[in-house]
């Protein structure tokens, strides 16, 4: 479980779950608070990924990771999908 420090009205800050924030903050888009919580959260992530020297990371249900050039290439996620080429 991932910890984000949400920054409350009164100055005051509490720990929530990162998927909490991003829910919510989806949920609230007109909440700058939630947005910088967000935000602040993706970058730190971004700069742990990038020090272990992660290009891709996918996270959660039927996620994809890219780590290179895919053109031209059909991404599916999810399941019992068909695919038919023309």
């Amino acid at each position: 479980m991932k910890l984000v420090e949400f920054p409350l009205e009164d100055g005051t800050t509490i720990l929530v779950e990162a998927e909490q924030v991003a829910q919510t903050a989806a949920a609230l888009p007109d909440n700058q608070a939630l947005r910088d919580a967000l935000r602040e959260e993706i970058a730190r992530l971004w700069g742990e990924a990038e020090a272990a020297g992660v290009t891709a990371a996918a996270v959660g249900d039927r996620s994809v990771a890219i780590g290179g050039d895919v053109s031209g290439s059909t991404i599916i996620t999810g399941d019992r999908n068909r695919v038919q080429r023309g």
